[in-house]
Order: structure tokens, then C-alpha cells, then sequence
């Protein structure tokens, strides 16, 4: 076999052990799960935490919080007294001097406790904004980790097209040379470089959108467009997942929109009592003082009186008892509550679906790793010394090499579909919630 103007002769190759194929496959063209981790570059969970820090919507998002602490405080304040001020005389009619001129303040007063209901369902508001925020920071950590787990698969990508490159650049060379030594024909030098161009073109497309992929990143990041990032290489683990039934136990207790629909039924419930402490409206106590005068014909003039008055006002709950209300408070709750049960339903399916998802391409990807990778390996060899000895036509050896690039993408894209499914199942079992984010990798 020749690589460049190096010539290996037939008796090394078949020495080459199947250890051997197998450390090729994994190192030269990245055929293990488990790769050597960068550690200068981002791990995951230190973009999730950057994004949670940094990302402008997010931040926009949480201003949320501060909305419904202010509605709390509205809720708790009583409502204000009233200055009542009136006065009126006789100078249209008589004119007789008559006046009576009062001043006085009234003040309303619940009876009920609907300044207590109302602050109740305000705090249940805080609570749902707060989750609010724990769920926009998981579809926020979702879409990190989709973009991260995307990148690193089309690094990988790039990888195997570089190596695959540098082996066509070699195969290039030693064709030319044995062109110009009448060994092979033009055709051969031809059918090389057409697939050596190939390769280059495909290169350049991943390129493409590995720019446009670290763009859509550093906006998760709330960083700029162009800004500078490098990623840690290291991929999760193949160990086998935790059982089913654990991941739904830990969605159902770690999802927070499943949080959120508790709260709602909570809320419903607040809003329920507050709605029937409406059935009766504020009391109102006034107290004022009155000055006037009054005239009698035929009698010796009178002088001015002062009153001092007070009043209750008591709204009675004849027609209007607030029934409507009471009554979409109680719907609302039912609704609630039947929201709840369904939104159980969904997780424990989603997080079933998941995980069987993730659970079969490992299976997919284990079985190239095993199999068919290391075989891919072996034909190259074979073929590339077959060529050497002119046993073997150089499209042979294209198609072989060929056959094994695109095995070797295939496998990479399994990889990403992997990768993928293993960030819904983190994203279904709210494994990405929370200020401590660590990566829970099964």
C-alpha cells in the first residue's frame, strides 16, 4: 500500500490486528462515545448556567416577579377615606339668610376579609411568576443543549471529513506518481481528485453551518454574534439509563409547568374565597359636622346651630350576591384541577417516549461501535492494498472509502439524533431546572 511516495507491503497489513482497526476507527475517525473532553472549552452546564445569567429574554422574563410583588402591595391596602364637603343657602329663592354648611369624612370598611382574600390570591400570583421563570429557564436550557449537543456532532462531522481528506489527498499523491510511471491510467488520477473535491465541498457546507449554529448559541448566551466560543469535546457517557418509572417520578416532582398547574388550582381556589367574601361590599362609617341657619317668618331672628353627625352605610345583598362570579370561580377550579390530571398524563408519556427514543439509538450507536465501524476499517485496507498490488480497480477503492465516509456520517448522525433525544429526556425529567445546574448524565 502507498501513502504519498511511502510504499507498506502486503505482509504488514496482515499483521494489523482487529485491536488496531479499532483504535483507528475510534480515534482517526472519531467512532466512540467516549472522546476526550477539551478542557479549556464550555462544558454544558456552564453554558445552561451562562444562558440563565445572561440571556435578554429571559431577564425580560423575570421582571415578572417584581409586576406581582406590586400587585401584592396593591392588594393589602385598604381603601382610602373620603372628604365630604357640601353647603347650600337661599339666596336664589328668599334670601332670608338661611344656609346649612356641613364637612364631614367617611371611610369604607371591608367586612368579609376580601383585602385578606385578595393579598391571598396576589401571593399565589408571585408563586406563579416565580415558575414562570424555572419554565422559561428550561425550555431556555433545552434549546442550550440542543444547540450544544448539535455543534459538537457537526464538529465531529467536520472531523471525519477532514481525515477522510487527508487520506484522499494521499491516495491523490500516489496515484499521480504511478500515472507518471505508466502504472495506472488518467482515469484513476481523475476518479481521485473528483472524490478528493467532494469531500472539500462537503467540508465547506458543515463549515457554513457550523457558523450560523455558534451564531443562534451565542444568542442563547446573550452574547454577541460574532463573539469567540470553544466548546468542551466531551460527549455523555453510554452507560445504561435509570429505570422508566424513576424518570416519571423525578418529572413529576422536578416540572415547572406541572408546578405552574398546581398553583393555577391553588389561585382558583384563593380567587373562590375571594369571590364569596364579595357577596358583601364595604361598610361604609361617616362622621361629619353640620352648621346652619334657619329662618321663621313672624319670629324673632334665630342664631346658627351646629350638628355633629353619623352615618353607616350598609349595601344589602338582595339581587346582586355576587352568584356569577362565585360560580366562574368554581368552574375555573375544576378546570384546574382536570388541567393537572391531564398535564400528569402528558409527562409521564413524554418522558416515556424519551426515553425509549434515547434508550434505541444507543442501542444503534452501540452496535456501530461493535460492528460495523471496525469492518468499514478492515475493507479500506484491504482495498487500498488490492490497488498497490493491482489487483483492485481505483473505483474499488473510491467506492470502499466512500462506503466507509459515509458509514462514518451516518454513524455521526445517529450520534446527534442521540444527543438530541437525550436533551428531551433532560428537558422532560426538568433535570435542567434550577441555580445548580449539573449535568445528570446517564
Amino acid at each position: 500500500m502507498r501513502f504519498g511516495n511511502t510504499f507498506i507491503s502486503s505482509p504488514w497489513i496482515n499483521r494489523v490486528s482487529w485491536r488496531f482497526l479499532v483504535f483507528f476507527v475510534g480515534s482517526a475517525l472519531l467512532g466512540g462515545l467516549n472522546q476526550t473532553a477539551n478542557a479549556a472549552g464550555m462544558t454544558l452546564p456552564q453554558a445552561i448556567d451562562s444562558a440563565v445569567q445572561s440571556n435578554k429574554d429571559l431577564q425580560a422574563v423575570r421582571y415578572s416577579v417584581e409586576q406581582a410583588r406590586a400587585r401584592l402591595l396593591q392588594a393589602g391596602l385598604p381603601p382610602n377615606p373620603r372628604l365630604d364637603i357640601s353647603a347650600g343657602n337661599d339666596r336664589v329663592f328668599g334670601n332670608q339668610g338661611e344656609y346649612a354648611n356641613s364637612i364631614g369624612i367617611s371611610q369604607p370598611f371591608p367586612v368579609a376579609g376580601r383585602i385578606a382574600h385578595q393579598k391571598d390570591v396576589a401571593r399565589v400570583d408571585v408563586a406563579l411568576a416565580l415558575a414562570e421563570i424555572r419554565q422559561a429557564e428550561l425550555k431556555l436550557a433545552g434549546n442550550v443543549a440542543s444547540q450544544f449537543y448539535s455543534l459538537l456532532a457537526l464538529n465531529r462531522q467536520i472531523e471525519v471529513r477532514e481525515r477522510l481528506i487527508d487520506v484522499d489527498q494521499k491516495l491523490v499523491l500516489g496515484t499521480r506518481n504511478r500515472f507518471k510511471a505508466a502504472e495506472v491510467s488518467e482515469l484513476d488520477v481523475n476518479t481521485a481528485q473528483l472524490e478528493l473535491q467532494r469531500l472539500a465541498q462537503e467540508r465547506a457546507l458543515l463549515l457554513s453551518q457550523r457558523i450560523t449554529q455558534l451564531t443562534q448559541l451565542n444568542q442563547l448566551l446573550g452574547r454577541s454574534a460574532t463573539q469567540a466560543i470553544e466548546l468542551d469535546d466531551a460527549l455523555p457517557t453510554g452507560d445504561p439509563l435509570p429505570g422508566l418509572a424513576d424518570q416519571q417520578r423525578q418529572a413529576l416532582s422536578s416540572r415547572p409547568d406541572l408546578r405552574f398547574a398546581m398553583l393555577n388550582a391553588d389561585r382558583a381556589k384563593a380567587n373562590q374565597a375571594l369571590a364569596r367574601a364579595q357577596r358583601w361590599e364595604d361598610w361604609t362609617v361617616g362622621v361629619g359636622l353640620v352648621q346652619g341657619l334657619q329662618v321663621v317668618d313672624g319670629a324673632p331672628p334665630q342664631g346658627s346651630t351646629r350638628m355633629l353627625g353619623l352615618s353607616l352605610s350598609i349595601p344589602l345583598p338582595l339581587w346582586n350576591k355576587n352568584q356569577g362570579n362565585i360560580a366562574e370561580a368554581e368552574a375555573n377550579g375544576a378546570q384546574a384541577y382536570a388541567r393537572i390530571e391531564a398535564l400528569k398524563l402528558n409527562i409521564g408519556n413524554e418522558v416515556a417516549s424519551a426515553y425509549a427514543e434515547t434508550e434505541r439509538l444507543q442501542q444503534i450507536l452501540s452496535e456501530y461501535q461493535r460492528n460495523s465501524l471496525a469492518v468499514s476499517a478492515r475493507n479500506v485496507l484491504l482495498v487500498q492494498q488490492g490497488y498497490n498490488q493491482g489487483l483492485t480497480p481505483i473505483s474499488d477503492v473510491v467506492l470502499v472509502q466512500r462506503q466507509q465516509g459515509e458509514l462514518n456520517i451516518a454513524y455521526l448522525n445517529t450520534l446527534d439524533q442521540y444527543l438530541q433525544a437525550l436533551a428531551r429526556l433532560h428537558i422532560a425529567t426538568g433535570d435542567y431546572v434550577g441555580s445548580a445546574l449539573e449535568q445528570k448524565t446517564p
